[in-house]
Formats: C-alpha cells, sequence, structure tokens
C-alpha cells in the first residue's frame, strides 16, 4: 500500500517531490499538512466529512485503496497521464479537494494549486490539462477556462443560464454527479456538447429503488450507496437527475419537485432566487419563490412554462441565501422563511 501512495513522477508545481519533500513544502498550510500527514500515516482510511447539503456534516472513513482506485478510473476516463498539469482550487478538507491531490499523487500528475475563492484562476498563464471547479467558481473563469483542456464542475447543479455560457469556451466541461460516500464522481455529462443525461463510468450498476438512484460502484469496496436522488433511467447506463427527494413539496396532496420548477424558471430569470415553501393550514405546503435582496420586475412572466401546480403563490426575499461548502442550504432557507 505504501509505494501506492505517491507516484515516483509526482509533481508539485514542475518540480518532483517525495513525500517528506511535500509535507516540508506544504507545513504552513494547516488542510494540506493534516491532510498530507494521514495519508502517509499507517492507517488503511483517512477521514472526510461530508457536504451536509441536507442536513449537519459527518465524518466518514473512507479506505485509501478505495481513494485509489477512484483516481485510477477518472484518470481512464479523461485520459489523464503521468506528468499532466493539474489545478486544485477547492477546499481540501472536502472530498472533491481530497481527491484532486490524491490523484495528482497516485498517478504522478503535476499538481499546481491556486486560490480557494470564487474566482481562483483569474491569473493563469499557462495551459493545464484538468481542474475541479465549483458552478460559482465556473461562472467567474468563463474567459479564462480556454486555458485547460478538462473541466468538471459539481457541487450543485449547473444553471440553464451557465449552461449556455460555456458553449463558446474550446475547453470539454463535463458536470459531475457524485457524493463523498462515492469519492468524487461516478457519472458524467457533457455541457460542451449539450448532453442532458448523465453516464455512469465504466464498472458502475445503477437502478432505481423507491425512484431514487442505487448506485453498485464495483471499483469500490463498499457494495452500494442509497440515495435520495430521484432519478429516470433511460438506458442502463444513463440517468437524468430530477432532484432531491429530501425537497419534495406536497401542496394539496400533489407533489411538486422545487429542482423542476426552477430549472424552467431559469429560462427567464437571470436572478438568484430559490424555489421552496411554507406551512399551509389549507394544503399543508404552498409553493413559494424566495429572490435573494431584491424581486425584479415582471417576473410573474417567467410562470409561462410552470404547471398551475408549480406557480408560486408567494413571492419573499431574503438578505442573503445560507450555504454549506458551497451549496444553497434549502433547509435552512425553509426554516427562515416559515419563521416569518
Amino acid at each position: 500500500m505504501t509505494k501506492d501512495l505517491i507516484h515516483k513522477k509526482f509533481r508539485f508545481s514542475g518540480k518532483l517531490f517525495s513525500s517528506n519533500d511535500l509535507l516540508e513544502a506544504l507545513k504552513d498550510n494547516t488542510d494540506y499538512y493534516n491532510f498530507l500527514t494521514s495519508w502517509f500515516s499507517e492507517k488503511d482510511y483517512i477521514i472526510a466529512k461530508t457536504s451536509g447539503s441536507t442536513g449537519t456534516p459527518k465524518e466518514i472513513k473512507l479506505k485509501k485503496i478505495d481513494l485509489i482506485s477512484s483516481s485510477k478510473l477518472t484518470a481512464d476516463y479523461f485520459k489523464l497521464k503521468e506528468g499532466d498539469k493539474v489545478i486544485n482550487c477547492l477546499p481540501v478538507k472536502y472530498i472533491a479537494g481530497k481527491m484532486m491531490l490524491v490523484r495528482s499523487l497516485v498517478l504522478g500528475l503535476d499538481l499546481y494549486l491556486f486560490p480557494v475563492n470564487s474566482s481562483p484562476i483569474i491569473h493563469i498563464e499557462e495551459n493545464y490539462d484538468f481542474i475541479a471547479l465549483t458552478p460559482m467558481q465556473l461562472d467567474n473563469s468563463i474567459p479564462y477556462l480556454n486555458n485547460i483542456k478538462n473541466i468538471v464542475v459539481g457541487g450543485s447543479a449547473v444553471d440553464e443560464n451557465l449552461k449556455q455560457k460555456i458553449l463558446n469556451v474550446n475547453s470539454n466541461v463535463f458536470e459531475t454527479y457524485g457524493m463523498t460516500e462515492t469519492l468524487t464522481h461516478i457519472a458524467v455529462r457533457n455541457l460542451s456538447k449539450q448532453e442532458n443525461e448523465f453516464t455512469v463510468l465504466p464498472g458502475i450498476l445503477i437502478s432505481e429503488r423507491d425512484s431514487c438512484l442505487f448506485i453498485e460502484p464495483g471499483h469500490l469496496s463498499i457494495d452500494f450507496v442509497q440515495t435520495n436522488d430521484i432519478v429516470r433511467i433511460s438506458q442502463k447506463n444513463k440517468f437524468i437527475l430530477i432532484g432531491r427527494k429530501d425537497y419534495i413539496i406536497n401542496s394539496g396532496g400533489v407533489k411538486i419537485n422545487p429542482e423542476s420548477v426552477e430549472k424552467k424558471l431559469q429560462k427567464y430569470l437571470n436572478i438568484d432566487f430559490v424555489v421552496s415553501s411554507i406551512d399551509d393550514d389549507k394544503f399543508g405546503e404552498i409553493v413559494v419563490l424566495v429572490f435573494k435582496k431584491n424581486i425584479p420586475h415582471n417576473y410573474q412572466k417567467a410562470f409561462v412554462d410552470l404547471d398551475k401546480y408549480e406557480v408560486p403563490k408567494l413571492n419573499l426575499v431574503l438578505e442573503n441565501f445560507p450555504e454549506n461548502n458551497g451549496k444553497i442550504n434549502r433547509v435552512k432557507i425553509k426554516q427562515l422563511i416559515n419563521q416569518r
């Protein structure tokens, strides 16, 4: 196992680095140093935190052999090879940042650290082969994306407006589907080719259980992951993501998926908003449209594609949308608007 933890050709900012060299170079970067200390330890696992998208983040144990297998699967799919230049601009305390580092270590990639902020590559000068971004980072990086061959974006959904912006980019932009338990992505869709369906990576089996995605990741030591993501499987290795079961709004017995409603509204609203609900004595819940800071003029024109049950009954404003690890915290938003 020990020899698999770092490739003999691993480079950091263009220079060959051993494990000891890397620890010394990053000793003042607490998050990186702590992770590397754990990675090079004799334990066969690391500790990771879930994102907390639907609740309190929790710590889970992940086997190092699984992180290595996941890295190799990514390399095969995106044709990453020894010496390729990759960028990490994600926090290493979460799985996406951890996996960028692990891929570099075990595949012998050339790793460059960029700022972990909302506009990480605005000072990019050279060409790179691979980067992982959040949707916000991607949106703020449009003018600089041509410097990077393959871009993966994840953490939250890519909205319709952002999808249109990347069509003029020469790079390959892939939206990913995955979670901490699956060690980041197990499925991707090429946004540069306007793909609507996610395609699972080789060796991964999918099915539906209670309308939600059931994953059997053949490359990992775990048997399965039962998700709360409502999907429609179109082929044995392809699926369309509908939204999370946790967020379903039950209004007078009609079940409404807020994420599906948002996709319809995004065609007409180029502003931050969330579809949520408040409690109602008559219907149980009613659909609410929550804007960030201001309600735009003529927003009702965006309702043209909505079914009658999807049309918001109320419009509210929050100064800011609470987040967890860069993702909008829908649970907290619902709590806030129900306290009004």
